[in-house]
């Protein structure tokens, strides 16, 4: 969160554009990672801006006849692809965002219902140019998966060693581990079928050591930053690669 000193400078730079608080967090989620191959605007914050495009809630309580409303995320897109045409966008996955039924009255039709007005959003943003979404993700739900997982979205477990990894893998071809978890890779990668092993924080032995027992065109080195993030996407991609 920006200081006031901080955001009315950036106002400035931003005259005669509409833009709030969330356009600032993306555009600065964004410059942060300057130098990473696939960029993802946004973050857990984005979650509010998602909030506010479902219709029939009230106070994130269903009341009446679901719908989106996704003008707000267009123009964050606009915003976004001026900048990297590239970026995905980042957000948490249905369950983070707290929503609650008063209205159908099924607990799977309303998780089911949600997921897909997520997909239905995310479609009407990749339709104007994202190429993908990522949804932080605090643990595995079948629903959301069945629904949502795919190649253009993909669920980030923010805590691997408490989430259900081998649910997520019955739906998705990426693992995503931190490299200190490296140990747990070969076994999964024997049991699902994945098409990409992501490594969170690697050091350059850890993509080595990665390197020696999968094809080296399926390992991405990632990252996920919460807070003081300015040196912590250069300092990744620096050492991301694979020492021979």
């Amino acid at each position: 969160m920006p200081m006031v000193a901080e955001l009315a400078e950036w106002l400035k730079e931003k005259r005669g554009k509409e833009v709030d608080l969330t356009t600032y967090r993306l555009e600065r989620s964004l410059d942060a990672q300057k130098g990473v191959g696939i960029p993802a605007a946004g973050g857990v914050f984005y979650g509010e801006r998602w909030r506010e495009a479902f219709s029939g809630m009230a106070d994130g309580v269903l009341v009446d006849e679901p719908g989106i409303e996704p003008a707000a995320l267009a123009a964050d897109v606009q915003f976004v692809r001026a900048r990297r045409k590239d970026a995905w966008f980042s957000l948490p996955a249905p369950h983070m965002l707290g929503f609650r039924d008063a209205y159908i009255g099924d607990e799977e039709e309303f998780s089911e219902t949600i997921a897909n007005g997520y997909a239905r959003l995310a479609r009407e943003m990749r339709d104007i140019g994202v190429p993908g979404h990522i949804l932080v993700a605090d643990r595995a739900d079948a629903i959301e998966l069945e629904v949502l997982a795919g190649k253009k979205i993909l669920f980030f477990p923010r805590n691997p060693g408490t989430l259900d990894l081998e649910l997520l893998l019955d739906y998705q071809g990426d693992l995503i581990l931190p490299a200190k978890d490296l140990g747990r890779a070969a076994d999964l990668m024997e049991r699902f079928r994945v098409r990409k092993l992501i490594l969170l924080d690697a050091e350059v032995k850890d993509l080595a050591a990665a390197a020696a027992f999968t094809d080296p065109d399926m390992l991405v080195a990632g990252g996920y930053c919460e807070d003081g993030c300015p040196d912590y996407w250069s300092n990744l991609v620096d050492r991301a690669f694979i020492a021979r």
